[in-house]
């Protein structure tokens, strides 16, 4: 596993958040700030609506508050669990902006730009929702490999490290949430 993903101090960090370590909170929380920082990037290219009233930094600094909360309240007992809890955080702050802006159309919140895509509709904000919604229905080993690959970008290969699986099993289980998305919410936005 390349060094950014995953390595010994990554580990050693868990460890010491479950020995209590209030240091190993804030280390793990940094750890994990370029990558959600990439990931948020990449999914606010996919929904204008969505990306026309948030910066990347907004939704960024969310997802680590509630990451932050969500490790105050429970202790990740490996690193596997630990990028399942991020992930966690991260579809949930954007499945509330989704919620959000579908109650509330650009119009009405002030602070919109008035040069919003034309394909910034309340269909794509639905679409968001569901997506979100739907990745939090996928059955476990499901969600954990589209997680790991939509969230978070890592490589089959990667994650087969991780889950202790063959490449070839990630693949299968990869195209088994795609397929349940697919049917759920149309098209995936790209990974």
């Amino acid at each position: 596993m390349n060094d950014d993903l995953d390595t010994k101090s990554l580990h050693d960090l868990v460890a010491r958040h479950r020995a209590g370590d209030p240091a190993a909170l804030d280390g793990l929380v940094r750890r994990t700030a370029d990558r959600l920082a990439r990931v948020a990037r990449k999914m606010l290219r996919g929904f204008p609506a969505v990306r026309a009233r948030e910066e990347t930094g907004d939704v960024l600094q969310s997802a680590l508050l509630r990451l932050t909360r969500a490790l105050r309240q429970v202790t990740p007992a490996s690193v596997r669990d630990y990028y399942r809890l991020a992930a966690e955080q991260i579809r949930r702050e954007l499945l509330d902006l989704a919620r959000r802006y579908r109650r509330r159309p650009a119009g009405q919140l002030g602070d919109a730009d008035p040069a919003e895509p034309a394909s910034a509709t309340p269909n794509d904000l639905s679409r968001w929702a569901a997506l979100h919604e739907a990745v939090e229905r996928l059955p476990v080993d499901e969600r954990e490999v589209f997680c790991l690959t939509f969230y978070h970008g890592w490589t089959q290969s990667q994650i087969a490290e991780l889950l202790q699986m063959s490449d070839r099993q990630v693949r299968r289980v990869w195209a088994a949430a795609c397929l349940r998305l697919n049917q759920a919410v149309g098209d995936l936005p790209e990974v």
